[in-house]
C-alpha cells in the first residue's frame, strides 16, 4: 500500500500560551497540521464589558452533582486570541 504524500499550504510561526517559546506549525492541504496544539480562539474582553456582565447577576446550574454560578449575560469580547501550545508543554 502507497502512501499518499501531503502537500504543505503554509508554515507559520506561532507562540506557546504556556511558555512564549517559538512554534513552527506546518498547514496541509488536508486541513491537518503538525508542529503545535490548537485549542481555538480565546476571547478577550474589557474591565468594562465584564462589570456590565457582573450587574446583569448570575443563576444557578447544577453539573453533575455539583452546583455552579452562571453569568446570565457574557461580556462582549473586542477580539479573539488564539490558543497554541508547543509538545513540551502539552504533555507536561
Amino acid at each position: 500500500m502507497a502512501r499518499v504524500k501531503k502537500e504543505i499550504i503554509k508554515r507559520l510561526e506561532k507562540t506557546c500560551a504556556c511558555c512564549g517559546k517559538k512554534i513552527k506549525v506546518i498547514l496541509y492541504k488536508d486541513r491537518s497540521y503538525r508542529g503545535g496544539h490548537y485549542f481555538g480562539k480565546i476571547p478577550l474582553h474589557r474591565k468594562k464589558e465584564l462589570n456590565k456582565a457582573l450587574k446583569a447577576g448570575t443563576r444557578m446550574v447544577k453539573m453533575g452533582d455539583r452546583i455552579v454560578d452562571v453569568l446570565k449575560k457574557d461580556p462582549k469580547p473586542y477580539k479573539y486570541q488564539e490558543y497554541w501550545e508547543c509538545p513540551k508543554c502539552h504533555w507536561q
